[in-house]
């Protein structure tokens, strides 16, 4: 078994040149919280995260983390402010350029070495071509439903 067999396919995608405002539409809609950037030929060239734009728009003091005890922070309208702000940018300038892709014939045990042995936590696995075009995304559910339909076989 490998890639190809757990990955799912039809990926929903941004196109690098859309701004923020038109991103969050969709990961609110969707109710997803990354989406892999592509270019002009659905070459994956980075990933939008919820997690950090969420960190983007906090005080630098919650979001590094600075003050545990945030109960009493005055910044609300800060908070809609650098969301404003946000809104505006373009995908690029937020994305993550550090996501992890593979093959699709790429074993189920290197999927699963990935998912527990990295360094920084990965919560998807993108499936690409030999061009870097997108083809799928993996995360853990992928992997335990394939392994517990195998064995309710």
């Amino acid at each position: 078994m490998n890639a190809a067999h757990i990955m799912t396919t039809g990926v929903i995608t941004l196109q690098k040149e859309k701004t923020v405002k038109d991103a969050m539409k969709i990961l609110i809609e969707k109710r997803i919280r990354q989406m892999p950037v592509v270019d002009n030929d659905n070459r994956i060239i980075g990933v939008l995260k919820a997690r950090k734009l969420i960190q983007s728009v906090l005080p630098r003091y919650v979001a590094d983390g600075l003050l545990k005890d945030v109960k009493f922070a005055p910044d609300l309208p800060k908070l809609h402010e650098k969301a404003r702000e946000l809104a505006g940018k373009n995908i690029s300038d937020v994305m993550d350029k550090d996501f992890v892709k593979i093959s699709p014939d790429a074993a189920v045990f290197e999927i699963a070495a990935i998912f527990v042995n990295a360094e920084k936590s990965v919560e998807n696995i993108y499936v690409v071509d030999d061009k870097d075009r997108i083809l799928g995304i993996i995360s853990p559910w992928d992997m335990f439903k394939k392994i517990w339909d195998l064995n309710e076989k």
